[in-house]
């Protein structure tokens, strides 16, 4: 009995030391691969979003899989370089002519156009007030010329930001397509989350495929559709800046914010110019443009998906509360998985009942 009590005590310590070095090897693994999490969760997003793509590409190529992935990942490529390029040049030529117009003491706003005061209740009030703000800009520029260069270095570090964001994300698509090329990634997915969710794991690995797919389709397919259809006419309408408003138009359009809060203030914009006819028929289009999403949303927000659209919506929406942008993924796969554990309990508790009622 005298040797059990010792022999016990060692065993406890051993095992407490061996959890607690393996606690200490898992933190130590998550600390050095923390500043490549959101990269490879961005990557994973995009290589399961483009998944059926890439499966129909390769059967055309032959079964070439490290072909189709080099092809499709050239093409995501080009397909950010080009909206970001005229982004850059649109802001840059902004920045450059404001930058001259500072320092050569011409910086002023225009007289508002006439037009402004035959407008219905707000016309006269909206007329004096950009009167009072027409007219050089130097005296102002001067007077609050700290907090301006404040506001102009906060402006400057958020496109900073916003280069070292661009960067990250063609770090996550040339990962995706390295996803994309290798072999047994699928399987290897299928044997982590059987781990975790036993027999099921397929089940859930398909699931969150699936609520993947439905977001990059209802929200960010949504969001670059309506931009496109926005950014196309701020260039044809001549406004000023298109570039800069269209990327306003994306990112409102993708935090669920929509694209009213950029298109409205275009549209009186159009109005200032003095064509009625030509800005009646630009605010026609402009306004299908804001409303597409509720045509657009119910059509590829839930299709394919094994779970309700609400159930993808919510999670959509709390997600992006909770954990920003890639919350708008987590927070719909999250709920989605959450919502079927729940049904296979309610269904447990049902046929459990079912037993007791019979015996």
């Amino acid at each position: 009995m005298s040797n059990q009590i010792p022999n016990s005590t060692k065993h406890i310590i051993e095992l407490t030391i061996r959890l607690a070095t393996l606690i200490l090897l898992l933190f130590y693994c998550i600390e050095i691969l923390a500043p490549f999490l959101m990269p490879v969760l961005w990557a994973i997003i995009i290589a399961v979003a483009v998944f059926p793509v890439h499966k129909k590409l390769q059967k055309r190529l032959g079964n070439r899989e490290k072909l189709s992935a080099i092809i499709i990942t050239l093409t995501i490529l080009s397909l950010i370089f080009i909206p970001a390029g005229l982004f850059i040049s649109s802001i840059s030529g902004t920045i450059i002519d404001f930058k001259n117009q500072a320092e050569a003491g011409t910086l002023h706003l225009d007289q508002p156009s006439p037009i402004i005061l035959s407008w219905p209740v707000i016309g006269k009030p909206l007329y004096e007030f950009l009167q009072s703000l027409s007219g050089s800009l130097t005296p102002i520029f001067q007077k609050y010329q700290s907090e301006i260069l404040s506001v102009a270095k906060t402006i400057l570090l958020g496109i900073v930001g916003s280069g070292l964001t661009f960067f990250q994300v063609i770090f996550s698509i040339i990962i995706s397509g390295v996803l994309l090329a290798t072999k047994g990634t699928v399987e290897t997915t299928e044997k982590i989350f059987k781990k975790i969710a036993g027999n099921r794991g397929t089940e859930f690995v398909l699931l969150s495929a699936s609520t993947i797919r439905s977001v990059v389709k209802g929200v960010l397919g949504v969001a670059v559709i309506q931009t496109l259809l926005a950014g196309a006419g701020f260039f044809l309408a001549d406004v000023p800046h298109a570039g800069i408003w269209a990327l306003l138009t994306l990112i409102f359009a993708i935090v669920q914010i929509g694209p009213s809060l950029v298109i409205v203030p275009v549209i009186i914009y159009l109005f200032t110019k003095g064509n009625n006819l030509s800005a009646g028929l630009w605010s026609v289009y402009f306004v299908m443009v804001i409303f597409s999403d509720n045509v657009l949303k119910p059509i590829l927000l839930g299709k394919g998906a094994q779970v309700p659209m609400l159930v993808i919506f919510l999670g959509v929406i709390g997600g992006f509360l909770l954990s920003g942008f890639i919350g708008l993924f987590t927070g719909a796969i999250i709920l989605s998985i959450g919502y079927k554990l729940f049904l296979v309990w309610m269904h447990d508790q049902i046929e459990e009942v079912e037993i007791t009622d019979k015996t």
